[in-house]
């Protein structure tokens, strides 16, 4: 079983190690799914997880573990997603509809071309989401837009590029002690099996 949050360790034909977050229906055990979206400069592993793997196959992992949880006493969230960002939130989303917490999110993208599982964050809570894809509004979205709404009890999950979790970490500083998760969506370091 897993929790909102986690991942799986996937170890890759070539003895590398890299994490992937679930992002399939909360807490089943008879199958995972993670989406690795391929990179084509980045540091191999999605490249060659879209080489050596296709759907449905079956692959050596460790886990799930979970760093990067849904509260459970949240009564007011603000989930913020940057691209393949949403891999780990769109479980949180599903159990935070569950739970009756009073949540939104905020979906960001270059385009709705780069904006994966977009679909399936939409139908949780139509009326929920708001979709900024850049190339339809001309422009990045600003950290107020991010948090527009959020207030010092509004617990902030954030997962997306460095330079979104920064910002939004530097605004939530306006508010001592309000509720910030985030999980960083940078490269892992290579671990040699």
């Amino acid at each position: 079983s897993w929790t909102p949050g986690g991942h799986l360790d996937i170890l890759l034909p070539s003895g590398r190690r890299r994490q992937y977050s679930l992002c399939g229906p909360p807490g089943r055990r008879t199958d995972y799914r993670i989406a690795v979206r391929r990179i084509a400069d980045g540091g191999g592993g999605s490249i060659e997880m879209h080489e050596a793997f296709k759907v449905g196959d079956t692959c050596q992992f460790e886990g799930p573990r979970n760093a990067f949880y849904l509260g459970t006493a949240e009564q007011d969230a603000l989930f913020i997603i940057g691209g393949i960002g949403v891999t780990p939130i769109l479980p949180m989303i599903q159990v935070a509809a569950q739970r009756g917490i009073n949540w939104r999110a905020i979906y960001t993208g270059r385009s709705r071309e780069y904006m994966p599982l977009l679909d399936e964050v939409v139908a949780v809570g139509p009326d929920r989401v708001t979709v900024w894809a850049d190339d339809e509004r001309g422009r990045f979205a600003t950290v107020a837009e991010l948090l527009a709404g959020a207030g010092p009890a509004t617990a902030v999950y954030v997962c997306g590029p460095s330079g979104m979790l920064e910002a939004v970490r530097v605004a939530r500083n306006e508010y001592a002690g309000a509720p910030l998760h985030y999980e960083r969506f940078s490269p892992p370091p290579v671990v040699d099996g």
